[in-house]
């Protein structure tokens, strides 16, 4: 859990300002969206997939868009 310490004469929302971006960097607002409700197994199994498959098109992009400066140059 992120914790911050309130410094001298600093601004309530600024304070709330920075434990929220901590918050975000840790990601805990995405994990408890995640467990927020029941995840069947096979749901997860499913997204886990299609996460791959899109990492792996956003792979084969990089690399083709990659390709074609140097071919290029």
């Amino acid at each position: 859990m992120p914790t911050i310490r309130v410094k001298e004469n600093e601004n309530f929302e600024v304070s709330l300002r920075r434990f929220k971006r901590m918050c975000e960097k840790a990601s805990i607002l995405a994990d408890l969206r995640r467990h927020e409700f029941y995840e069947k197994p096979t749901w997860k199994r499913k997204r886990k997939k299609a996460s791959a498959i899109k990492r792996f098109q956003k792979k084969q992009m990089r690399d083709q868009v990659t390709s074609e400066r140097e071919k290029r140059h």
